[in-house]
């Protein structure tokens, strides 16, 4: 049976099971060059088709984990409750905010999901193929079903979908998913977190990470107080609380006088870290009451949605003494949906209960000719490495302070660069953040991430452990050991801690022997490892991408497959003097 997955909410993209295998998915931003593209992904599903040699007509289901409008049995009481509560306890004002986010809710989701039909009906496909999909049960489908657990509690929280913000499931490969507990759209930790981000000058919704790495700089402060008070998790109730007033209303980008008021005093590193440790206060004793309900003394947990993209939430979340192993879904954001809406289809179709995602490389690859192709239409100058010369050739440059761009194998699905897309460079100097941060034009507050292999993560990394398949996707943190301070500055943040990738060489061979090469040559036992693009553009996909990212001087060498393209023997444009 063919799967069509598509989602075309925040990061729109689309996804293919075939025989209960994924085995492509690719987000539309990558092909649009438009970061965090919301339409519909038609370049997406073209290049799915082309890939696996299929039609319109080979399709048998489209699935969108999306638009499945209000369930009735557990979102509109909880609903009904929430109106009811913000209406006793904010002013007139407030009450309007309240009506305001359900109406906007509702219409916008009722035209995503028209629109959507619409377009899949322009390309060929009938009405009667088309499925939705619960937005929250989609992000718990994609946490739970490709984890390594035959059991597990099932964590989502985002800013809202289908007019929920948090979701907690108990999961089982024979029974499936049986939601434990919710909060609606009106209590959004998502929300929360992104007017933050806005207060402190960047764009929510894209640029939490770069708050999450202020926190660890800030300390506390009466910010802290402020917004537990208008939002956090009541053990008198065993619900998720917020107060709708003039400090949080459910949108990211509401004007907020009061609360700019109330910040302006404050250093943007104290906000920062009160809005970070009321997102994982909160998240945590919301967790933890409805956890020690279960019978288990522990349990493994796998988390979803985008406020799960926040790795010091999920190391905090895995520290918890309730929690065996976390498995954290890569495309965590609402970029993953497609996938999402897939699964629900094959679950219900074919009984699916697991689907494998051994790694996340399955966008767009491209052969040596191909590169080298690209190469002579733009007039650069090139060379060939050797068969079997790679890491080694590689791991040398690196070793002697060249910027690498790597462009290898199929493109990574997710928002992060895993040595698929990535740019690498030594971690021995701490202040090349400030350099490449510069040379990308990117204004981040946390360090570069490192890139380690399996054999010598336990040299960098506190309690780490082979099963932990969280850290092969970078969406986790750890606590660093001596020698990543010492010899690993770049990517050690001031709280001692690293969000890591560890490469297994089954999974990814070259990359893992290009790091061991490195760590041979200077006893150093990671790389930086970042996203292959210019600041504001999505992550790269094809070789005139990567070219174009090397002529902006991001890079100094680009390496893609064994093409290699130098950006000094970039011949100089004359003068205009």
């Amino acid at each position: 049976m063919i799967i069509l997955g598509v989602c075309n909410a925040n990061d729109s993209g689309a996804a293919l099971i075939i025989d209960g295998v994924l085995v492509a998915a690719a987000n539309e931003e990558r092909f649009v060059r438009k970061k965090l593209f919301q339409g519909f992904p038609l370049k997406s599903i073209e290049w799915l088709l082309a890939s696996q040699e299929l039609s319109i007509s080979d399709i048998d289901w489209v699935g969108c984990g999306a638009w499945a409008g209000m369930d009735s049995k557990h979102t509109l009481p909880r609903i009904v409750e929430d109106i009811y509560s913000q209406v006793e306890q904010t002013k007139l004002e407030s009450k309007e905010s309240v009506m305001q986010r359900m109406t906007v809710s509702g219409n916008r989701d009722t035209h995503f999901r028209d629109v959507l039909i619409a377009d899949l009906l322009d390309i060929g496909f009938r009405r009667q193929q088309i499925i939705f999909c619960d937005h929250h049960y989609s992000h718990a489908l994609t946490a739970f079903i490709p984890s390594p657990f035959e059991d597990a509690i099932v964590f989502c929280a985002d800013g809202r979908g289908d007019h929920r913000s948090v979701t907690l499931w108990e999961a089982n490969r024979s029974t499936g998913l049986k939601l434990i507990d919710m909060a609606t759209e009106l209590t959004s930790p998502g929300a929360l977190y992104g007017l933050i981000t806005k207060q402190l000058g960047f764009i929510p919704d894209r640029h939490e990470g770069k708050v999450t790495g202020l926190a660890a700089r800030g300390s506390e402060s009466k910010i802290y107080h402020l917004l537990k008070d208008i939002f956090c998790f009541d053990d008198t109730t065993g619900r998720m609380k917020s107060k709708i007033g003039d400090y949080y209303r459910p949108f990211l980008s509401a004007d907020l006088p009061e609360l700019r008021l109330a910040l302006e005093n404050h250093s943007r590193e104290d906000i920062a870290y009160a809005v970070q440790r009321v997102l994982e206060e909160s998240l945590s004793d919301f967790l933890v009451y409805n956890i020690t309900k279960h019978p288990d003394k522990s349990v493994n947990l796998c988390l979803s949605g985008g406020c799960m993209g926040n790795v010091k939430l999920n190391y905090v979340l895995s520290q918890l003494p309730q929690i065996k192993n976390l498995y954290v879904y890569p495309s965590m954001g609402d970029g993953g949906n497609a996938v999402g809406g897939a699964i629900h289809v094959a679950m219900q179709e074919t009984g699916l209960s697991n689907l494998d995602i051994p790694t996340v490389y399955l966008g767009p690859g491209y052969t040596d000719e191909e590169c080298e192709a690209a190469a002579k239409e733009a007039n650069l100058p090139y060379s060939l490495i050797p068969e079997g010369q790679k890491a080694q050739e590689v791991a040398k440059l690196i070793a002697d302070g060249h910027i690498i761009g790597w462009f290898q194998g199929r493109m990574e699905y997710g928002p992060r660069s895993l040595g698929a897309r990535s740019i690498l460079a030594s971690p021995c100097d701490a202040r090349i953040n400030d350099s490449l941060n510069e040379r990308l034009q990117r204004s981040e507050f946390m360090p570069f991430a490192p890139a380690t292999t399996d054999t010598l993560a336990p040299l960098c990394l506190v309690d780490w452990k082979p099963d932990q398949i969280a850290a092969e996707f970078m969406t986790i943190c750890y606590k660093c050991l001596p020698i990543m301070q010492e010899k690993c500055a770049a990517v050690v943040h001031v709280d001692n801690s690293a969000r890591p990738q560890v490469v297994f060489r089954e999974k990814n061979p070259e990359y893992h022997d290009l790091i061991m090469a490195y760590y041979n040559i200077t006893g150093v036992p990671a790389i930086i490892n970042t996203s292959f693009n210019h600041h504001e553009e999505p992550i790269l996909n094809s070789p005139q991408d990567a070219l174009r990212s090397l002529l902006k001087g991001n890079v100094d060498i680009l390496v893609m497959g064994n093409v290699v393209v130098r950006l000094s023997d970039v011949p100089k444009l004359p003068s205009s003097n």
